[in-house]
């Protein structure tokens, strides 16, 4: 009967001493991987938190990858071939295979306190070559993959996993030594938080950071061949060792996409053997039907294996009985002749069945060749041909028998064939893993050199940016001086022709002869010479005073609105002709005062009545005179459109006015004097016909307009051409 396969689903190079009990008991293993583990995408976050590890009240490791990973980096931080860990800071581990992977590295008991699940240690102590359950992945602390798992099929009591450790971290450590202190969990990617969180009730501050990363692998063609003519009817029966969650997911999606639905329903019928409760449930809940719960470790794992293999073998076939006398055989036949010690094994290991079957034939076939005739009578020359059957038969024999030997040898290397290509073949299995995972570590790789290509050419465009900037500092002052006389220049010849600045350019053309004459060079000279004709030029151009102009034009501006127009005459009131007819009384009576010495005289000779008559009828005569002056006034108006200007129409009267000189202002800033004389002209005739030129403040206005045209005098500007093209030159030189 063909012999059962075991198909080992761990990681690619962490199933070889379980592979190898599997070929010793018995068993034809086919390497399948359902994890691939690798280095973690980003290891600074690693670093970071190894490099302070005396700020932690504990460090927890969910499976022996983690504390691979994990402590090669801690080498690398602290630059030594061998990690040193401090002994100040206690670690934590999830199974016995952890506790001897930190033990192969040198961490253990006395020298670091080392926290796991009951057992752990004892397991450590017995068997090196148990595993977290054989793949490698994370305990359900880290991932749910029951790594370094609980109680195996015996249904005991050891228990490997996130619950069992916390037991452990609270009885050991306690709530008071982890509250307000920090805790790091070195862990693959992804996973469950339950003892993250049980550490985060305590009080204790949890840090998790990942040390390796674990993706779904792609097996190869061979590997779904072997595992489809697994599921033919008839092949040899098929057990899948299943050590984490995540592998029974993998496996389900990927059966999914390679296996035809009749392949996977076959598929979900073989044999499961699961070392955590866990992963039997997973298992049980994605659709596989016989599900056989092994104990923690590889020695549950070979248990199991060899548990299901004699349930599947069967009792072994009886050995069948001789078909003839064998006593006669026995004492006709000589002994076979002797064989060499491998042939002796190689017979020795053959199966019952077909030793039976050759011994058989053999028997059948001598009793005719050396049994002597019953009826035949005692002959003369039977003693000579006696011998020669005799040799006849032994030569038969010794025949039958290196036939047998041949063929049980044959058959015995024809296995030993067979185990060694599946040994192989699993091999060249993982060894394509592993050629993957190279490839991939080579195109990651690969995608980092570019992008160190990348920032390599920038920083050479950054460095020669920088050596321009520095080519430009380190310019000779002579250069620095050229261009800012140059700024300078150019600046106030601006200056000049928008504003007509003179003393601005003056000025700018001084700074510059004085810098130049500090320098003291004989290139300069031509410079200086030039900018000393343009400074000569700029001195002979006479004094405008621009200013006084325009303040002048800005209190006519201001005294429009108070100018008198002549058609605004109005009749007194009357508290202003009372205030007239005072006054007249007041120059009535300041006459007699005036003439006092000769009214003496006629008062001597005219009587007191008629003095009193003349003054009343003086008296009357002055106030009848200014009356009528009230009333009738005579004056001479050349427009008589002038006086039959309405309110509203003198308010724009004076607005265009004040438009008129505002335009005649800005005409005088910008030096455009045919325009500011015409907008002048045009506002003085405007005053001058309608307003009323006898009134002192229109007389002012008027006084104030002739002067500000008269400070307006044109002067044509130099320009600083010269000056400008010697510098040209000399930058040129």
């Amino acid at each position: 009967m063909p012999r059962p396969t075991v198909v080992v689903t761990r990681p690619a190079g962490q199933s070889r001493q379980l592979t190898e009990a599997l070929s010793a008991a018995g068993l034809d293993v086919l390497g399948f991987p359902l994890l691939a583990i690798g280095p973690a995408a980003d290891e600074g976050p690693l670093r970071a938190a190894l490099a302070q590890l005396a700020d932690f009240a504990l460090v927890v490791f969910v499976s022996p990858n983690a504390v691979a990973f994990a402590l090669d980096a801690l080498a690398q931080v602290q630059d030594k071939p061998a990690p040193r860990w401090p002994e100040a800071v206690p670690l934590a581990v999830v199974g016995p295979a952890s506790v001897a992977a930190l033990a192969e590295r040198g961490i253990a008991a006395p020298a670091c306190r080392v926290i796991a699940p009951a057992g752990s240690h004892a397991h450590e102590a017995d068997g090196a070559g148990l595993a977290d359950n054989g793949d490698g992945a994370d305990n359900e602390n880290g991932n749910g993959n029951g790594n370094d798992s609980s109680n195996g099929n015996d249904g005991g009591d050891t228990r490997f996993d996130s619950e069992a450790l916390w037991q452990q971290i609270d009885s050991q450590l306690g709530a008071a030594a982890l509250a307000g202190r920090q805790v790091l969990i070195v862990r693959g990617n992804g996973g469950r938080d339950w003892l993250a969180e049980r550490l985060r009730g305590a009080g204790a501050e949890v840090r998790a950071v990942e040390a390796y990363r674990r993706s779904v692998p792609a097996p190869g063609s061979m590997q779904w061949q072997a595992v489809r003519d697994g599921l033919k009817p008839g092949a040899p029966p098929q057990a899948w060792l299943l050590t984490s969650s995540e592998a029974v997911r993998n496996l389900d999606g990927m059966a999914r996409e390679a296996l035809s639905p009749q392949e996977l329903a076959g598929l979900r019928q073989v044999q499961c053997i699961a070392p955590h409760a866990r992963i039997a449930e997973q298992a049980a809940a994605l659709g596989f039907a016989h599900v056989l719960r092994a104990a923690p470790g590889d020695e549950g794992l070979l248990a199991a294996c060899r548990q299901w293999a004699q349930a599947h073998a069967g009792p072994p076939a009886p050995m069948p009985a001789p078909a003839s006398a064998p006593s006669a055989v026995a004492t006709v036949a000589p002994p076979p002749p002797a064989l060499p010690d491998n042939a002796s094994s190689a017979i020795s290991s053959t199966t019952p069945t077909k030793a039976d079957r050759v011994t058989q034939e053999h028997t059948a076939t001598a009793p005719p060749a050396t049994s002597p005739p019953p009826a035949a009578p005692p002959a003369r020359g039977a003693a000579r041909v006696s011998p020669w059957w005799l040799l006849l038969v032994l030569l038969i024999l010794a025949i039958g028998g290196g036939f047998w030997w041949l063929q049980n040898r044959v058959e015995h290397l024809t296995q030993e064939l067979a185990r060694r290509q599946q040994s192989n073949d699993a091999l060249v299995q993982e060894t394509r893993v592993l050629s993957r995972n190279a490839q991939d570590t080579v195109k990651e790789l690969q995608a980092k050199v570019g992008a160190l290509d990348g920032q390599l050419g920038e920083a050479r465009d950054k460095q020669s940016a920088l050596e321009q900037v520095y080519q430009d500092l380190m310019r000779n002052r002579d250069d620095w001086e050229i261009a800012e006389i140059q700024q300078l220049l150019t600046n106030a010849g601006q200056q000049l022709q928008l504003t007509g600045n003179v003393q601005v350019a003056l000025a700018a053309l001084q700074s510059a002869d004085t810098r130049l004459a500090r320098t003291d060079k004989p290139q300069y000279n031509l410079l200086r010479r030039a900018i000393a004709r343009d400074v000569a030029r700029m001195k002979a151009v006479p004094d405008t005073d621009l200013t006084g102009a325009a303040i002048k034009l800005d209190e006519a501006i201001n005294q429009v609105d108070t100018l008198p127009l002549l058609s605004s005459e109005r009749m007194l009131e009357r508290s202003e002709a009372d205030a007239r007819k005072a006054e007249a009384t007041t120059r009535a009576e300041a006459k007699p005062d005036k003439g006092n010495t000769k009214n003496v005289a006629r008062s001597a000779a005219a009587p007191s009545v008629g003095n009193a008559v003349a003054g009343w009828f003086g008296g009357l005569w002055d106030s009848v005179r200014d009356e009528l002056t009230q009333v009738i006034r005579i004056r001479r108006v050349d427009d008589a459109q002038a006086l039959l200007l309405t309110g509203d129409q003198g308010w724009f009267l004076r607005e265009n006015v004040k438009l008129r000189l505002l335009n005649a202002r800005l005409a005088l800033l910008s030096r455009n004097e045919p325009v500011f004389r015409n907008d002048l002209a045009a506002a003085q005739a405007m005053i001058g016909r309608y307003f009323d030129t006898k009134s002192r403040r229109v007389q002012a206005a008027l006084t104030l307009l002739k002067q500000a045209q008269a400070g307006a005098v044109s002067v044509q500007l130099p320009t600083m051409a010269e000056s400008l093209g010697a510098l040209q030159a000399l930058k040129k030189e």
